[in-house]
């Protein structure tokens, strides 16, 4: 189609560009771009192609095209140049290898602009223009030759004359964002260009030695984006080795960063006493002669090499926290080829900070850390000051650890984790300590979290109290502290100090909640790290009070997720029982979440165990639990039946009298149990004798409760009664002989209450037919009875 082959706005651009004044284009170049970007179809059709009137007003309207671009590019105004600039780089995007393979002109154009003292913006798109031309080219290799490699040789130097330092005062200092720009650019073309650019490597890494680990004993204040770009790019300079020598490379320049970490360290931290020894060896007499308590804590070197010098514990610490940051950017950036980590070397930084505890209001000083006398007070306090920022690297170098690593870190991942409570102790009311915190200790718990021990496990309690805590307090649940009315000092009164009148009121400001403000990182490591506690650590070790201020916090919190995981992994009880079942307020609050349907529908917890369940079950508790059981027919109207204790339909248990001893109690058979055969000897009966009836109970069902009939009866009676003979035959174990005694058995004049249902009873004469005691008892028989009338016959 004519319309598909020549678009109207290609006509409408090439009018534009010749009729408008060159100060005018800058204002048009948003629409410019736009007209432009639709233009792929002629710019991407080979020039040489004639098949129609169309396509060969296509071809001359491309032409007049570049033609234009071209002229502003090479113009005198600046404002020519720089949208001469913006519409090279649309032009190459849209017309990809046909407008590639006639980029020469362009850029040697945009490297003369470059070599110009253009402003900062012109400067930054020029780069940035020349970069994707290089990055397109790199799949192109006749093209690399053709233009890539006579011209990026002056591209490097171009941009190392720009970050050279003005050699005098007057001149204006090159904008940190086009420094920005240049090692943006650099990083990218490095790794596609490895061999050309192996002659500016020694320069480049000079020029970025100054923005790697800024403190504030430079002149100049270093944004976070520069550092980091500055960082990657001193990383991927080892690429520009030769052949085979860029893993090693690699590893030289870490290990050079993990030595200058501990040169720093030697200064910031010569206050304490260190009790830490390196894993390569031992450094007696290290902090002796490089560290001289004459002068301040300093460090660096002007050499082109070293990092700047520095001087002082707040430079000193930055210095710290940079090179901290740094060694994480090696772990993150990728490599071309494999290279070896040296995970001992870096865990041993992360140890030493460890095992530094700041003194602390509860402890003495001799537990918490020992000081050098040698040190003034002044040193002391800036060193406590800093080192939560310092602990706070160390937890952000141990998680990009642990992330680059990933299974293979299950070795360390105990050792890591003990490090990290112990820094946490001193450093968790800073927010975005807990953040780091919150999600390293995600990544540990999916990784060896089910295997931990009880003492391990317990040790968290500080990390699940302030996860709850933030999450209570971002939901508005948190309750506002309660204030004293008075403060005492040495049991009197303080008058000297101001005391707030509103406490002596009696409000209600203690019920109010507290708005707390976290970020949304920080809520969502909480909410991830609430549902790993319920699925990945090992339930029975958690203190039940725990556990049940971690629900309290899911409920209110209505985080659905650790709900789901909590009914999926419950928490058992010594008995076996399950008391925490929150199924119902996950169903309410989430009706219509399809987790929670197949919960509600497939998941059926029990509420509690199996009395005959012995597993984790402690022998002292059940002893006492015995012995603290009242000593009745086993009923109790004033709390609901237990479901463990009732007995299957079909079975029947002998009722005791109140009187009867508890050791004598026999517990009822277990579910699934068969009935005992009669026609076994008689040997391996026990027959126990009395003049009274005894009572036959059975319960219909083991979830219904029984009732009674009159307040003022003494005994428990079930809805079916049957009278048996006095002749009991229990088929159990043999029972000592000193436990048979028949009068312990059943008390005389003892007789059986009726309950207000219908009752069945039947009664005959023992001695009439020895047979009767064979035969199965009916339950199910039903006699139409008064209750007076049954109580006459019971009396009878």
């Amino acid at each position: 189609m004519v319309f598909s082959a020549l678009p109207p706005e290609l006509r409408s651009l090439c009018r534009r560009l010749t009729s408008a004044e060159t100060d005018q284009l800058p204002a048009l170049l948003p629409s410019l771009l736009k007209d432009l970007l639709r233009c792929q179809e002629p710019l991407s059709r080979p020039q040489e192609a004639k098949a129609s009137e169309g396509s060969s007003e296509s071809a001359v309207l491309v032409h007049k095209l570049k033609t234009r671009i071209s002229a502003l590019l090479n113009g005198r105004t600046t404002q020519g140049r720089f949208v001469g600039t913006a519409l090279v780089k649309a032009a190459v995007e849209t017309g990809g290898w046909e407008c590639l393979r006639t980029s020469k002109s362009w850029v040697q154009g945009l490297l003369s602009v470059l070599q110009r003292k253009e402003p900062a913006v012109v400067g930054d798109l020029v780069i940035v223009t020349l970069i994707k031309i290089y990055t397109l080219l790199h799949a192109y290799p006749t093209l690399v030759r053709e233009i890539v490699t006579p011209t990026l040789p002056t591209f490097a130097t171009a941009c190392l004359q720009i970050l050279k330092s003005p050699v005098t005062s007057k001149a204006p200092k090159i904008p940190l964002s086009l420094v920005e720009t240049i090692f943006e650019a650099f990083s990218t073309i490095v790794p596609l260009y490895p061999t050309t650019l192996r002659q500016f490597a020694a320069k480049i890494r000079t020029e970025t030695r100054s923005y790697i680990a800024p403190t504030i004993s430079d002149e100049t204040i270093i944004p976070s984006s520069l550092q980091a770009s500055s960082q990657r790019l001193a990383i991927r300079l080892h690429m520009t080795a030769v052949k085979g020598g860029d893993s090693t490379e690699w590893a030289k320049h870490l290990d050079g960063l993990i030595k200058t970490f501990h040169s720093t360290a030697d200064q910031v931290f010569r206050a304490v006493q260190e009790s830490w020894e390196p894993v390569s060896g031992n450094r007696s007499g290290h902090i002796s002669l490089k560290v001289n308590f004459d002068e301040e804590p300093q460090g660096g070197s002007t050499s082109p090499d070293q990092l700047p010098p520095w001087k002082g514990i707040y430079a000193g610490s930055e210095r710290m926290i940079g090179l901290l940051g740094f060694i994480e950017e090696y772990l993150r950036c990728r490599t071309k080829t494999v290279v070896t980590i040296p995970v001992s070397e870096l865990l041993d930084v992360i140890t030493r900070i460890s095992s530094i505890m700041p003194p602390t209001l509860g402890k003495e000083k001799q537990q918490s850390v020992h000081m050098n006398a040698a040190v003034g007070r002044e040193e002391k306090d800036e060193l406590w000051t800093v080192f939560p920022d310092i602990q706070h690297a160390a937890m952000r170098l141990l998680l990009t650890i642990a992330r680059r690593l990933g299974r293979n870190f299950v070795p360390v991942a105990q050792d890591s984790l003990e490090q990290l409570v112990r820094m946490f102790e001193s450093c968790y009311h800073l927010s975005e300590v807990r953040t780091t915190m919150f999600i390293l200790t995600h990544e540990i718990l999916q990784l060896y979290g089910p295997t931990m021990a009880k003492l391990t496990v317990e040790s968290l309690s500080l990390i699940i109290k302030s996860c709850c805590r933030d999450l209570l307090g971002s939901a508005g649940h948190l309750k506002r502290p309660k204030q004293g009315a008075s403060s005492l000092h040495d049991g009197q009164k303080n008058k000297s100090v101001s005391q707030n009148a509103d406490a002596f009121l009696n409000s209600n400001a203690e019920d109010e909640s507290i708005a707390v403000s976290l970020s949304a990182e920080h809520i969502a490591a909480a909410e991830t790290l609430l549902a790993t506690l319920f699925s990945c650590v090992p339930q029975q070790h958690l203190p039940s009070s725990l556990r049940a201020h971690m629900l309290k916090t899911a409920i209110l919190c209505r985080n659905r997720d650790s709900q789901v995981a909590s009914v999926l992994h419950p928490s058992r009880d010594r008995n076996g029982r399950t008391p925490q079942v929150i199924l119902p307020y996950l169903t309410q609050q989430f009706p219509r979440d399809e987790s929670v349907e197949i919960l509600r529908f497939n998941f059926r917890p029990l509420v509690t165990g199996t009395r005959e369940d012995f597993m984790d079950v402690d022998d002292e508790q059940v002893e006492d639990e015995i012995e603290e059981r009242p000593l009745t027919d086993g009923f109790s109207f004033d709390r609901p039946f237990e479901p463990a204790l009732a007995f299957p339909s079909g079975l029947a248990t002998t009722a005791m009298p109140a009187e009867a001893p508890a050791s004598l109690v026999t517990r009822p058979p277990k579910v699934g149990v068969q009935a005992p055969n009669l026609f076994l000897p008689k040997s391996s009966e026990t027959v126990i004798t009395s003049e009274e009836h005894t009572t036959i109970v059975e319960q219909s069902a083991p979830s219904n409760l029984l009732k009674r009939k009159n307040e003022n009866a003494d005994t428990a009676v079930s809805k079916r009664i049957e009278v048996d003979s006095t002749t009991t035959t229990i088929s159990s174990a043999p029972v000592p002989s000193a436990s048979m005694t028949a009068s312990n058995v059943a008390a005389p004049g003892h007789a059986p209450a009726t309950n207000k249902g219908k009752a069945a009873a039947s009664q005959e004469d023992r001695d009439s037919d020895e047979e009767s005691d064979n035969e199965s008892v009916h339950l199910n028989m039903e006699l139409d009875s008064d209750p007076d009338s049954e109580d006459e016959d019971d009396d009878a």
